[in-house]
């Protein structure tokens, strides 16, 4: 009787032994998609204002490794009027070098705004396409895992006579990219979003940063005030808040900060949940524009502080394209540093 006993128990051990085996080979469950990665993201600016670093001269020069751009076309529709009619958009996207090949990797991925009178394409082929090179030539030397980059269009393809009049079109945007271009960008594309619904696109906000020039600047602003779900990273250059109007951002910066945090906390999100890394050049026509709104904000209250902006400029850089990929340069590895273990 023993003796069955104990064979009886032997067969279950073996059971269950076999059971956890089998489970030991499952796949481990996806991380918590908004979980921020454990990498080496450089320690949080000790002062409001630090000068930007040079890229090496070299990354100006072709990279072995090259990334492409593509084309891409998508149905939205008007935002900026308020009619909701049906109208076709054209964006750039840039993918680093491997992507096809590569296919179970995902990526971080940046949403680019040019200036007026830009188009999808200026970002990526203004200067001979520095910005591509030195996007380039970073990931060839490993100072940023890859990442996609996609440069949008605000303006309709017909520029306001006078910039302060595109306003209405920057403001626009934001809903554009979450209503429209950014399901289609990331459902197409391997990005850190498993959906390309709210649900999946809210969940991976932390991989996912928008930037802009000049009015493109005013446009990040404006994806804070009203898309903060979509972005955990803000890279406005040389363009402040205009949600209170026209260069309110300069001229009233505390109710500026005032009603950005209000427009924060409604949205659901905190103090630590985003990160201003505003930029602007010191011979730039826009720098006390975006310096004067990051000081005022930074003395309006402790909602704004240290730990989420700061402010970073290049001596003697004008109101020009160059300069932005400088900022870029600088601004990527905050956002999306490189991981020990890819």
């Amino acid at each position: 009787m023993k003796s069955k006993s104990l064979i009886l128990a032997l067969f279950v051990v073996a059971l269950v032994s076999c059971s956890e085996g089998a489970e030991s080979v499952v796949p481990a469950p996806e991380p918590q998609q908004d979980e921020q990665p454990q990498d080496e993201r450089p320690q949080h600016y000790t002062t409001l204002v630090s000068k930007t670093t040079p890229y090496p001269d070299a990354y100006e020069q072709e990279a072995k490794q090259r990334g492409q751009v593509v084309e891409l076309q998508y149905a939205t529709r008007d935002y900026a009027e308020g009619t909701g009619a049906a109208r076709n958009n054209t964006a750039n996207v840039y993918l680093p070098y491997g992507y096809d090949a590569d296919t179970g990797r995902r990526y971080n991925i940046l949403y680019l705004v040019h200036g007026h009178y830009g188009d999808a394409s200026t970002f990526l082929t203004a200067d001979g396409g520095l910005l591509r090179k030195v996007l380039d030539n970073m990931i060839e030397h490993a100072d940023i895992e890859p990442l996609i980059v996609v440069t949008p269009t605000y303006n309709y393809g017909r520029p306001t006579p006078n910039y302060v009049d595109a306003d209405r079109y920057c403001r626009a945007l934001p809903q554009e990219l979450q209503h429209d271009l950014i399901p289609v960008v990331e459902s197409r594309y391997r990005t850190y979003a498993l959906t390309a619904d709210s649900v999946g696109l809210t969940a991976s906000r932390h991989h996912r940063a928008i930037g802009g020039f000049s009015m493109g600047g005013v446009t990040t602003w404006y994806a804070l005030d009203e898309t903060l779900s979509m972005f955990r990273w803000f890279l406005p250059m040389s363009g402040d808040s205009w949600s209170l109007g026209a260069f309110a951002g300069m001229n009233r910066p505390t109710e500026t900060s005032r009603y950005l945090e209000q427009r924060i906390q409604q949205q659901g999100y905190g103090t630590s949940d985003f990160y201003i890394w505003a930029a602007s050049g010191t011979s730039d026509s826009a720098y006390r524009e975006t310096l004067n709104q990051i000081e005022g904000m930074a003395s309006a209250g402790s909602f704004f502080n240290l730990q989420n902006m700061s402010f970073h400029e290049k001596d003697g850089a004008r109101h020009e394209y160059r300069p932005m990929t400088e900022y870029v340069y600088n601004a990527l590895p905050f956002f999306f540093p490189k991981r020990s273990n890819p």
